[in-house]
C-alpha cells in the first residue's frame, strides 16, 4: 500500500469515529492538541501524522492506536471479543446520533430503567 492510500484510509477512520461520537473538528483538534486545519487535512488523507499525533487522536476519540493503523475491517477477528464490543458500541453510538437532543435524553432514561430492571430481575433469580 502506498503512503497516499494509507493516509486516506486512516483519515477516513478518524472522520468516521469523530462523527459517530458526535464531535466537531474543533472539539477533537483541541483535545488532540492539533489545529483544526491539520485535523481537516488528516481526515482528507492529505497529511501524515507523527506518533504523538496518532496517540493524541486515539485518546481524544477513545480508540486504540492499532485501529488507526489497521482499521477494524482489516483485523480479521484477531481481536475477538474486544473487537466485537467496539463494533457493537459504534452501532449504538450511530443509532443514538440519529436522535434529536430531547429524544436522546428520553432514550438514556429508558435505557437506565431497562438496565435497572434487568439487574433487579437477575438478582431476584439468583436468590
Amino acid at each position: 500500500m502506498d503512503k497516499r492510500r494509507l493516509n486516506e484510509e486512516i483519515g477516513a477512520r478518524v472522520r468516521r469515529r469523530r462523527e459517530v461520537l458526535g464531535y466537531t473538528r474543533e472539539q477533537i483538534a483541541e483535545r488532540a492538541n492539533i489545529s483544526v486545519q491539520f485535523l481537516f487535512d488528516i481526515e482528507k488523507g492529505k497529511k501524515s501524522m507523527t506518533a504523538m499525533t496518532i496517540v493524541n487522536l486515539a485518546e481524544a476519540l477513545s480508540v486504540s492506536i492499532d485501529f488507526w493503523l489497521l482499521g477494524a475491517e482489516q483485523n480479521d477477528g484477531r481481536y475477538g471479543v474486544e473487537e466485537k464490543k467496539e463494533r457493537q458500541s459504534a452501532k449504538w453510538e450511530q443509532m443514538f446520533l440519529l436522535l434529536l437532543p430531547e429524544q436522546r435524553e428520553l432514550a438514556e432514561e429508558m435505557l437506565r430503567l431497562f438496565v435497572r430492571g434487568v439487574s433487579m430481575s437477575g438478582k431476584a433469580k439468583n436468590h
